[in-house]
This record gives structure tokens, sequence and C-alpha cells, in this order.
């Protein structure tokens, strides 16, 4: 049954006749606010830090703003049907949950990836699960309960271990590939270069990797317990410069939906549909990885278009 969204309002109301109110803000400026006071600085400044002057981080804000939606009236809205039909799915509302690299920090207990797809199990939009993640993806995915989820890969610069994360995905259930095409480089965030913060290197987020076989063959006597070899082998191979010759390869690594994350130009869009891809995911991320561009819905009509 299609989930109706207007019940969790009703929910929030009758709970309240009885002196229950909600513990998070409604606003999301509030709940904006609170998340900064209660996250650690460098967990903060990673998740709301943008590229450059963040120019591009705004200006997708501001782009937003000049977009609206028109009512239509005498449809007989009481049962309101938002479905959508994407890769042989039908999804209770076109709304996804984009893929959040450091989200499992987030969390209070530090497993936010788990809290996340609980959350995707409760509403029926689906979770882009990142693969910088504080849990393994197969731990995520059995919380998406009857919800699809979908993988996201920033592609390695070792193959085997590429097949190896896709071919897990697949096991582990879930309905598409998303991968991201703009970080064979990380993106110059003054937030974090200000205090030489990159969770990665830390250690954090990496169970991808650690719980990976491919990977751990490749530590020193397959010590995934050795930060340091860890975080050494995983720079070594994050950040892949992707080219139009690596599409048959990645094509051939799955039969799921394959989409491709971070084209704004309509060239790309038709070059990918022609490769085989299967979906575009039309995204400047959220301007932290390259600051200058338009924003990403300024360029959505011509990627739909083409």
């Amino acid at each position: 049954m299609t989930q109706q969204f207007g019940d969790y309002q009703h929910e929030i109301y009758f709970n309240a006749l009885g002196g229950v109110v909600p513990e998070l803000p409604m606003g999301f400026a509030e709940l904006e606010q609170r998340a900064s006071e209660a996250l650690a600085p460098s967990v903060w400044s990673y998740v709301a830090g943008g590229a450059g002057d963040e120019f591009t981080q705004r200006a997708n804000v501001t782009a937003f703003e000049q977009w609206g939606l028109v009512p239509r009236m005498f449809v007989g809205a009481s049962k309101r049907d938002l479905t959508v039909d994407l890769f042989g799915l039908k999804l209770d509302s076109p709304l996804f949950m984009c893929p959040v690299g450091v989200i499992g920090l987030c969390g209070q207990d530090g497993h936010g990836d788990l809290a996340t797809a609980r959350a995707a199990a409760r509403t029926g939009v689906p979770m882009v699960a990142s693969t910088l993640s504080a849990d393994p993806m197969e731990d995520v995915a059995k919380e998406f309960g009857d919800t699809p989820g979908f993988f996201q890969l920033y592609t390695p610069t070792d193959r085997d271990l590429a097949e190896s994360l896709v071919s897990r995905a697949e096991a582990a259930g879930f309905k598409g590939i998303v991968v991201t095409m703009d970080t064979w480089v990380t993106g110059w965030r003054p937030r974090d270069l200000s205090t030489g913060n990159f969770p990665q290197l830390r250690g954090h987020c990496l169970s991808n990797y650690t719980s990976d076989p491919v990977f751990r063959s490749r530590l020193p006597q397959g010590r995934a317990d050795d930060t340091q070899a860890v975080v050494m082998q995983f720079a070594s191979v994050f950040g892949n410069p992707l080219t139009w010759d690596d599409l048959p390869w990645l094509r051939s690594l799955t039969n799921l939906p394959l989409i491709v994350k971070g084209l704004c130009h309509p060239e790309d869009v038709r070059r990918a549909k022609d490769g085989g891809v299967d979906g575009i995911y039309c995204s400047n991320h959220g301007g932290r990885q390259a600051n200058g561009g338009l924003a990403a819905i300024d360029a959505l009509p011509d990627v739909v278009e083409a």
C-alpha cells in the first residue's frame, strides 16, 4: 500500500493529545542549528562544508528557490498517489536519500548508515548507500525492509576491488549501482583543510573496504585491524579518473541498473546513454567537489532533453 506521508503529521498531533511532543525540530533551519551544536566540529565541517568559497553550494540552494509547484484542484486528493516506476520498481514517491559518505559518524552510536536505512524502511524512501560507510553494505541492506536500496560506488583504481564491491552489492540485494564520476581527486574544502580534517584518513567509514576480501588481500598479512595499513591502502586505490573507454568495463560489472552520478552536460548524457547506462544522476556533488559550476537544477532541463 502506498505510504500516505500526511499520516506522519497526524501521528504528531494525536501523540500531542497525550502530552507527547516531538523531540526533533520541525523546521530545517532549527534542525541544522541543533546538528551543528550536537556534532563534533570535525564532523560538522565535513558535512556542511563545500569546495572553495562555497559559491556552487550556495547556488544550488538559490536556484531551487526560483522554482515552485503549481497545485491543481478538483482532483480528489484524499488518496494521493505519488508512486513512480523506475528500473522496474514501483516506488512510493520520487524522493531518494542521496549518498552521504560520513553519515555513519552523524549517528549518536556511530552507526548512522544503519539509522538511515531504518528510516528508509519506515518511510518507503529509498536510500543510496555510500561506499564510505561506517558499517558494511550487507548490514545496511538488511535494514531496508521492503524499501529498495541502491549502492553508490566510488570506483577504485583496483579493478578487482571494484568488481568485488559491485558483486557484494548485488548479493546483498541492492537494486542498482550508482557510480560517482566527479571524485577522482577530493575537492578543495577550506573548512576541512584549515584543521587538516579528512575522516577517512583517520580510519573512519572504511568498513566496506575492511570487510572486502580483495581489499584485505592487499593488506600486510590481511590485517584489517591495522588502521595505518588500511588507510594507506585506501588512499592508494581511491580516486579513479575514469574515461569513456572505461564505460564498457563498468557496464560489464553488473546486470543491475547502472546509474552515473555527476553528469550535467547533455553531450555526456547522450554518450552515457549510448554506452548502456540506465540512468543519469544530474549532480554537481552539492558543490563539495568543485566550485564555480552551475546549479544542478539549472542543468537539469538540458539533461532531461538529452
